[in-house]
């Protein structure tokens, strides 16, 4: 069955079903349904499978992604895709979103298998370690971009969270504060865990008590709930130094209700340098990270394991630095 008969079958337009099948957004639910279970119904194989059989190797590139609600993985990541994108279409790929279900990648909104891609790139540090491991299982080269795993050697590009923490802290301390807090979402998301180790290592230099808070997650909504984790006067000379931007602005933005003002009576910074972070009231400190190169080193790695045949042998983690971004809030 082609594309248009399905498309006049089930009444609904060709550019929509392709839209539902890439997991566009825009579509609803109603209409989404009514695409996956005509296609499971009529064993509907788009010419994404057509192309592949024509290939003497898979075709498809599997960006792997956590599905979230907000707008933070967009903001930072629209760079890096369009590196993707870039790089893999001029190679003569065809690039897939796919996103994880209890720890495994759902293949559901594709007729794709696993089998059908020649690789994934694995973005973001929230990924499980499960979902991670049961990608190596593929056997198919795949690439994790901002995340590493310290059980197991793999194909990884991240920046060097570690230092960049310790600057951002180091500044904050050189402000003269006699408290300075940290937080952060799960310890065991890989940059979180670095950040943490970068905060801790400034601390202990200056003799400093750590004091470090742990969130389920790091968005702008938890950034806003980190303002009743803890208690503090205009008596002291604070700092606080948040795992990332969004939790920064979401901080920044629920303290407004408050009589604490930033750079004033606190001294702020983030990590990432998202596009929020320059818009925020007043500018975010934080750290740059070269999300476009770091972008185009995780694609051309993927190619050259997929056209050397490698797979995931001789694993190789490129640490891209980034800078620090001194603006108004520290």
């Amino acid at each position: 069955m082609t594309l248009k008969e399905l498309s006049e079958k089930i009444d609904i337009s060709p550019s929509t079903i392709s839209r539902v099948l890439n997991d566009k957004p825009g579509i609803s639910k109603k209409t989404r349904d009514k695409v996956f279970q005509a296609v499971k119904k009529e064993g509907f194989s788009p010419n994404y499978l057509a192309k592949n059989l024509a290939f003497s190797k898979a075709k498809f590139i599997g960006i792997v992604a956590r599905k979230r609600f907000q707008d933070q993985d967009s903001l930072f990541f629209s760079h890096t895709l369009s590196q993707f994108q870039d790089i893999f279409v001029s190679n003569g790929f065809i690039v897939i979103p796919l996103y994880y279900n209890d720890d495994e990648i759902d293949f559901a909104n594709t007729p794709l298998s696993p089998q059908d891609f020649a690789g994934f790139i694995v973005r973001g540090q929230s990924i499980p370690t499960k979902t991670i491991l049961s990608i190596q299982q593929y056997n198919i080269p795949f690439v994790l971009l901002e995340n590493n795993l310290r059980q197991t050697k793999v194909n990884s590009v991240i920046c060097n969270d570690e230092e960049l923490e310790y600057q951002l802290t180091k500044l904050v301390i050189n402000k003269g504060v006699n408290r300075i807090l940290h937080v952060t979402g799960p310890s065991s998301w890989y940059n979180n865990f670095e950040r943490i180790k970068g905060y801790e290592k400034a601390i202990n230099e200056n003799s400093l008590k750590s004091e470090i808070y742990y969130l389920d997650d790091t968005t702008l909504d938890y950034g806003k709930k980190a303002i009743s984790l803890f208690k503090f006067s205009k008596k002291e000379k604070i700092g606080i130094t948040f795992a990332n931007d969004a939790m920064a602005v979401g901080f920044i933005h629920a303290l407004r209700t408050t009589e604490f003002s930033i750079p004033k009576d606190l001294y702020i910074t983030g990590f990432d340098d998202i596009p929020w972070a320059h818009l925020s009231n007043p500018p975010l400190t934080t750290a740059k990270i070269a999300v476009a190169q770091m972008g185009r080193l995780a694609a051309n790695r993927l190619v050259e394991l997929i056209n050397s045949n490698e797979k995931n042998s001789n694993p190789i983690t490129i640490i891209v630095s980034g800078e620090i971004v001194i603006r108004e809030s520290c």
